[in-house]
């Protein structure tokens, strides 16, 4: 029998059932949707294990050998809570006063001068067969790792030092005892680091905007992304800060620094390998507020990214010097908020004499420290401005200070006080060695 529409036998065996082609629907439903799912569990897991880790991170550090949680509170603490004391490993480590570095530079045109340690006098360096060996040797001693410049001055007819020639051995300049007249008649000008130079000038005065144009030194130091401090560029490995922004938490690995900005936004912050305190003085407890905070890695120097000179060895500020001071602190003494943008000022030192008056700090600033700001109040630093620098410009600009404390901000007769940097040189050279 056949259909008579159709050439096909009815009982034809080869004949194939008809099936419908699967839809793009039933194809997502059977495929597509299992693959979603795993993905998605996958993803839930991954954001749980995280949180999880975030929370554990947050109240807990492991031990290793054997594995086990600690509480946070007792990582840097002084205890060795792990068998291997690797809780107390990275954390704020005091750094003792070191021995006596034997080179310094002179405010008079950056003149290398050279420690007699046979007589304990300093000698300015004579040009006289001076080479760039020694010169990177100076540097080296003073924490430098840079490319050092040198040249020749002319010995001035107010030269107060005796002048010889320089020698090194094992790392160290030495003054040459059979040391003759300096035949050349100039001494060493000695740069370690092309330092305090800013893109634009500062024209503003008190509390006013301020631009990373015009401090490209001026970083944010900040623990678990909080600004706590300033602080400011010395060279690609180390930042100057306070010793006090770390009293409340002395393990590294939260810390971070921030470069290169005027703004406390978002802007990624770089990994800290090592801060270093000095050992608090306990008669005097606000003085020693000095830190060096080490990077992980080097800084590449832009516009927006350089380093501040340290002061001379000699450099004494006399009172009513122009400085600059600049800060994210708060706008307003109890209250207000921290400045989101960065604000600068320009001050003056005061004479230590009417620091220490009755109506102001009674005897609590010691020459270790230095008073600035207006008498007459209203431009002072305050929270969230510490460790940031104080700033004298000579050719260059320098931090001669690092702010400290100071009863309240902005009063009159009580200025900000400022640890002096000068004071504090041969511990800054020690630890960068």
């Amino acid at each position: 029998l056949q259909d008579p529409d159709s050439n096909q036998p009815l009982n034809s065996l080869d004949v194939t059932p008809l099936r419908k082609p699967r839809t793009s629907l039933e194809t997502f439903k059977k495929v597509g949707v299992p693959i979603i799912a795993a993905v998605l569990s996958l993803v839930a897991i991954v954001v749980v294990a995280v949180l999880i880790k975030v929370i554990l991170d947050k109240h807990y550090f492991l031990c290793g050998q054997p594995l086990h949680f600690i509480s946070r509170r007792q990582v840097c603490d002084g205890q060795e809570d792990c068998a291997s004391g690797e809780d107390e490993q990275e954390c704020v480590k005091n750094y003792p006063d070191g021995p006596l570095v034997g080179v310094r530079l002179s405010k008079d045109r950056s003149t290398l001068q050279v420690l007699d340690p046979t007589t304990g006098a300093w000698t300015s360096a004579c040009f006289d067969n001076f080479t760039e060996t020694l010169a990177k040797t100076a540097c080296g001693q003073m924490g430098y790792d840079s490319k050092p410049t040198f040249r020749a001055v002319e010995i001035g007819p107010d030269q107060d030092l005796d002048v010889s020639e320089i020698t090194e051995n094992s790392q160290e300049l030495h003054v040459q005892n059979s040391s003759g007249p300096c035949l050349s008649g100039s001494l060493v000008s000695l740069h370690c680091l092309a330092c305090g130079d800013s893109l634009k000038a500062p024209r503003v005065v008190g509390g006013e905007k301020a631009s990373v144009d015009s401090w490209p030194w001026q970083v944010s130091v900040q623990y678990d992304r909080q600004h706590i401090c300033g602080g400011s560029i010395l060279d690609p490995h180390w930042i100057l800060t306070a010793a006090h922004c770390f009293r409340k938490h002395l393990d590294v690995s939260n810390w971070k620094v921030r470069v290169g900005s005027d703004k406390l936004g978002n802007i990624p912050s770089l990994p800290v390998a090592k801060i270093f305190i000095p050992e608090p003085n306990t008669m005097y407890p606000k003085e020693k507020d000095i830190a060096l905070v080490k990077l992980q890695f080097p800084l590449t120097f832009s516009g927006t990214v350089r380093p501040i000179c340290l002061p001379f060895s000699d450099e004494e500020l006399t009172p009513a010097t122009p400085l600059w001071v600049v800060g994210w602190g708060f706008t307003e003494q109890n209250g207000g908020k921290m400045s989101d943008v960065l604000l600068q000022a320009s001050i003056q030192v005061i004479d230590s004499t009417r620091c220490n008056a009755e109506d102001a700090y009674q005897g609590e600033v010691t020459e270790k420290m230095l008073c600035a700001g207006i008498l007459e109040g209203g431009v002072d630093t305050c929270q969230g401005d510490s460790g940031g620098p104080l700033m004298y410009q000579s050719d260059q600009w320098q931090v001669v200070g690092i702010v400290s404390w100071g009863h309240g901000c902005g009063g009159p007769s009580t200025p900000g006080v400022y640890t002096k940097v000068t004071a504090y040189l041969n511990w800054i050279y020690n630890v960068r060695k």
